[in-house]
């Protein structure tokens, strides 16, 4: 597994540098938006145009714009952004936890509630209970994240005269309460989707498995239903579902830039939306690049986790 494992984080800085050039290169082609025009109007002189230009770094050719970001981004300085002058990192570094806090509080519940629902609809297939998770999968599938979210703040105002918090950020360390408060109800809601599909996903699994020989071996040696159905029969449908959680968790990042929008939180996901409107060019391109770093790491971790789950498998 360890060659395994090399071999494949050895991919990483060739896969880095790729996205570096299509994200640096896609940014500057003439029909992309020149920062400059947020820093400029109808009175500004050719003069100052260049002078902004200049204090931007884009009065350079585009290679050796490049060249200096590459050795910037290989000395670990992500270089400042255009809007505020200060270092890309110390604004992302402001932003981070709420978006780990965003994405830890959705994969979990989409997760426990997932898996549980589906092991509880399979064991009762066909009964009103596995009906009624049924409906609840195709709801949570079929109604658009940022719908559901519109709908928790204007449907308690309505019914009960309350709107959930919006805006603002409390650290967990801070103040428990009041951060569980301010994230919960969002994030459930941004996780119902992933839930409903891990539902799903685990039931047909299970289904599957519960017809397999060697379950029918363990309920013959009077094994109890848990001990069949938890250690028999969950653990040879984790592979599908800990695959389905990895891709959870990139869409998940994605689905956060809408409830940083409708809930005003200071997150990645507006840090993202405002550079990309203002052609931030350092913002976005060092955001582009965390991406594909983290999505690359969730895929290796879900990869040599199928080896802690399955022995069979095996990697050279």
């Amino acid at each position: 597994m360890r060659q395994y494992m090399l071999r494949r984080l050895a991919y990483l800085p060739l896969i880095m540098a790729a996205v570096s050039v299509i994200t640096f290169f896609t940014l500057r082609l003439p029909w992309s938006v020149d920062p400059v025009l947020q820093y400029v109007n109808q009175n500004t002189t050719v003069e100052q145009e260049k002078a902004i230009r200049h204090d931007l770094g884009l009065d350079r050719p585009a290679l050796e714009q490049f060249a200096i970001w590459m050795g910037q981004v290989v000395r670990g300085d992500m270089g400042d952004t255009f809007r505020s002058n200060q270092p890309v990192w110390d604004e992302v570094k402001r932003r981070l936890p709420v978006n780990i806090e965003i994405l830890f509080l959705s994969v979990l519940f989409s997760t426990v509630f997932g898996i549980a629902f589906g092991v509880i609809t399979a064991v009762k297939q066909d009964s009103p209970v596995d009906y009624g998770f049924r409906i609840f999968a195709v709801f949570g599938q079929s109604i658009p994240d940022f719908f559901l979210l519109i709908l928790l703040i204007v449907l308690p105002s309505i019914w009960w005269s309350y709107s959930p918090p919006v805006g603002g950020h409390v650290s967990f360390f801070e103040d428990p309460r009041e951060n569980l408060r301010l994230y919960i109800p969002p994030t459930l809601l941004l996780g119902l989707g992933g839930a409903a599909t891990m539902m799903r996903l685990t039931r047909s699994t299970l289904l599957e498995i519960f017809r397999q020989d060697y379950m029918r071996t363990a309920r013959a040696k009077g094994l109890s239903a848990s001990t069949v159905v938890l250690n028999h029969g969950l653990r040879n449908a984790l592979i599908p579902i800990v695959t389905l959680i990895g891709a959870h968790v990139t869409a998940l990042f994605f689905g956060s830039l809408i409830l940083e929008q409708i809930f005003s939180i200071n997150g990645l996901g507006q840090f993202f939306l405002v550079s990309s409107v203002t052609a931030d060019f350092p913002v976005i391109q060092f955001l582009v690049l965390y991406t594909a770093f983290v999505v690359m790491l969730m895929n290796l971790a879900v990869d040599l986790s199928y080896a802690l789950i399955d022995p069979r498998v095996k990697y050279s």
